[in-house]
């Protein structure tokens, strides 16, 4: 699979905040719209990364496995982009 970087920024937001809707904020989309990067991202990790909470979402086995290579790969990229 070839990381769509907007789905990797979608996940580190999800992952941070612990809710769809909050993230959806940060990154200046809908809620819909991140919640169907999610759906993708499911669909090609063959996970379900996030499930429901009672204030929000818990990340899965998988989803706290990669949030670190994740994180690491955005902050690497971002550094490229500014220099």
């Amino acid at each position: 699979m070839t990381p769509d970087v907007s789905l990797l920024r979608v996940f580190h937001a999800v992952m941070e905040e612990r809710n769809v809707t909050a993230a959806a904020q940060r990154l200046g989309q809908s809620q819909s719209t991140v919640s169907a990067a999610l759906s993708r991202l499911r669909a090609a990790l063959g996970d379900e990364l996030f499930l429901r909470a009672r204030y929000g979402v818990e990340p899965t086995e998988k989803a706290l496995e990669i949030a670190p290579d994740i994180a690491a790969g955005l902050t690497a990229a971002q550094r490229r982009t500014v220099r």
